[in-house]
């Protein structure tokens, strides 16, 4: 399979808008937890921000960074998840940021877009994670052989934290397919077909 090049071209405008400085107080509480300090927070942030409650509600369900994953599985899942959902945001923000730290090659960031289970680029455990992911956003549920599938290298509580990744992100790109948030500036995007 030959490799697309990666755009970081993009739309630069949400259909919302971003909140602007000064930020409401409400908000900028929330910045100083989710953005580090002297940073901006992600325009993801600034578009949820404009109703607070949907924007702790969001938070809330987000699954913290050291959870019962490790850095590697939790990628797989969150690349995978946004690639299939569309969720170029989220993609590329993953792919640029986290991916070599979680110890994915060129390879295994291309899979995550267009490959699949078996195709050659994930060990046994990984290709598990990409089959699970894939047939939770198919059919919103795992069939015997699926979850035999998972829980063969995952216990109960990776597993419920895979399956709320997988819940969680698909929820992030339905929120960025919906007001058509544009990626951060410098991020990859989905490669070209």
């Amino acid at each position: 399979m030959g490799h697309a090049a990666i755009s970081l071209k993009g739309p630069t405008m949400s259909r919302i808008g971003l909140l602007q400085k000064p930020w409401p107080d409400a908000f900028a509480a929330t910045v100083a937890k989710v953005a580090a300090p002297g940073a901006e927070p992600l325009s993801l942030f600034t578009a949820m921000g404009h109703s607070q409650k949907a924007l702790d509600r969001f938070l809330a369900g987000a699954v913290p960074g050291k959870g019962a994953l490790d850095l590697h599985t939790r990628e797989i899942v969150i690349e995978r998840t946004a690639a299939q959902t569309g969720c170029e945001y989220e993609w590329g923000i993953h792919t640029k940021v986290f991916a070599a730290k979680a110890g994915l090659s060129p390879e295994q960031v291309q899979s995550t877009y267009s490959g699949a289970a078996n195709d050659g680029n994930w060990d046994e455990k990984d290709a598990a994670v990409i089959a699970t992911v894939d047939a939770l956003l198919a059919n919103k549920k795992l069939s015997d052989d699926e979850f035999a599938r998972i829980t063969a290298h995952f216990d109960t509580e990776q597993l419920i934290e895979i399956i709320q990744l997988v819940a969680f992100y698909h929820g992030v790109a339905l929120f960025t397919g919906a007001i058509a948030l544009p990626s951060e500036p410098g991020m990859p995007r989905f490669p070209a077909a």
